[in-house]
């Protein structure tokens, strides 16, 4: 009857460590994505670029752009060169942006000035080529080509 009870607590502690174990992980899984909007220390008025995804708290375009973008944005050339900045509509940081009326809108811009924007996210391969269009415009040079 003693091993018996002694087992146990040990069976106990076993699947609580292997539960805590993958609690943590999914924990860190999640804050590695980067679900939540991040409000960076950057001035968006002096940086060279920037790219200002606005949104709307739940918001499922917003939602299924993190899922299938966010990430590979934030590690693209594109990324580096214009990083990404998320705001809500409403923010006063981004009153002086000409009217957004969609969630989310992705404006591009330069020292401050507005160079373009995506209107609404419709899938990734989208926003890449209209992404490819903005960056352009904003002075981007992908590397290995030579700007005229």
């Amino acid at each position: 009857m003693q091993a018996t009870l002694k087992a146990r607590p040990n069976r106990h502690l076993s699947i609580l460590a292997r539960l805590s174990a993958v609690l943590l992980l999914a924990l860190a899984a999640w804050l590695a994505v980067g679900v939540a909007p991040i409000a960076a220390p950057l001035d968006l008025r002096a940086a060279p670029a920037v790219l200002v995804m606005v949104g709307d708290p739940g918001c499922p375009y917003c939602a299924r752009w993190d899922e299938e973008v966010s990430r590979s944005y934030r590690m693209s050339e594109e990324g580096k060169f214009a990083p990404l900045v998320q705001r809500t509509r409403g923010d006063p940081e981004i009153s002086d942006l000409k009217k957004i009326v969609y969630s989310p809108t992705f404006v591009m811009l330069a020292y401050g000035q507005e160079v373009g924007r995506i209107v609404g996210y419709q899938g990734s391969d989208l926003f890449w080529m209209q992404l490819e269009q903005l960056a352009a415009k904003a002075g981007f040079v992908p590397v290995g080509k030579v700007a005229h």
